[in-house]
């Protein structure tokens, strides 16, 4: 069967418009904020998994954000709701505290913890944004509480 060349263009037109959709496709992510403590920039592990390093004091308690964002084609980053969201810690290391402000921001997963002993610790977040899934974990350093 011979196919004429017409249809074969419209094809090869077709091909590339798909082609050059997904190329700039958007996509989604979270933005990790700290509150009462400074994180450090965000590396890419080999494994997926995003890791910021940060120090806090034990007695110092501090908030961290995880928002979902939409990354628009061409725009800026706009705040969504993400479909899942959850942080992890060990409760031996980290106390849970009621979360400060105002809640009911929906597109923000927030945690607020106090350090309870000095040493490293580990806080992740896993979440779900706009189908795309991400893991980010905090590597903190603690250090004992400054007397006066």
């Amino acid at each position: 069967m011979k196919i004429s060349n017409r249809l074969t263009g419209t094809l090869v037109i077709l091909g590339m418009l798909v082609s050059v959709g997904s190329i700039w496709a958007s996509g989604a992510t979270f933005a990790i904020t700290g509150q009462g403590i400074v994180l450090g920039a965000e590396k890419e592990g080999e494994d997926g998994v995003s890791r910021i390093r940060t120090t806090a004091v034990v007695g110092k308690a501090f908030t961290l954000v995880a928002q979902g964002l939409a990354l628009p084609r061409g725009g800026k980053p706009q705040p969504t709701e993400p479909e899942a969201g959850a942080w992890k810690f060990d409760a031996k290391h980290f106390k849970q505290l009621e979360p400060v402000g105002k809640p009911g921001d929906k597109t923000q997963v927030a945690i607020r913890l106090e350090p309870l002993v000095a040493g490293p610790a580990r806080i992740r977040f896993t979440g779900k944004v706009l189908g795309y899934e991400r893991q980010v974990e905090v590597q903190v350093e603690v250090t004992a509480s400054k007397r006066d």
